[in-house]
């Protein structure tokens, strides 16, 4: 059998072990992978988290999705002429995002 860089045993820069060959849209290929590294790269994940990795990619797409709603739907003011969602009222929010992004187990414990 011919080995290929899917077959070699060592040497796998994924952190959670063995990898798997997946079939998924090309449109899809980048972001999937990106999550996909995203989540191997957390220390210490907890079954419970990698159960709710869904969610949580579901709550940041939704974050991702709102702020680009309110830009879209933003009104220029005398203060600012585009949305600017690092002042203090999107503090909160941005502080949720990060939280999600890189310490989800505070939220969801550890299983």
């Amino acid at each position: 059998m011919a080995r290929n860089s899917t077959t070699w045993e060592s040497g796998s820069s994924w952190r959670h072990g063995k990898t798997k060959t997946i079939r998924v849209p090309i449109a899809l290929e980048n972001p999937v992978m990106g999550y996909a590294r995203k989540l191997d790269g957390f220390h210490n994940i907890s079954v419970d988290i990698s159960r709710r990795a869904g969610d949580i990619f579901l709550i940041l797409e939704a974050i991702a999705k709102y702020i680009e709603y309110k830009r879209t739907n933003y009104h220029p003011n005398q203060n600012s002429r585009q949305l600017d969602i690092n002042t203090r009222a999107w503090d909160e929010l941005r502080k949720f995002q990060k939280l999600l992004q890189e310490n989800p187990q505070l939220l969801f414990g550890k299983g």
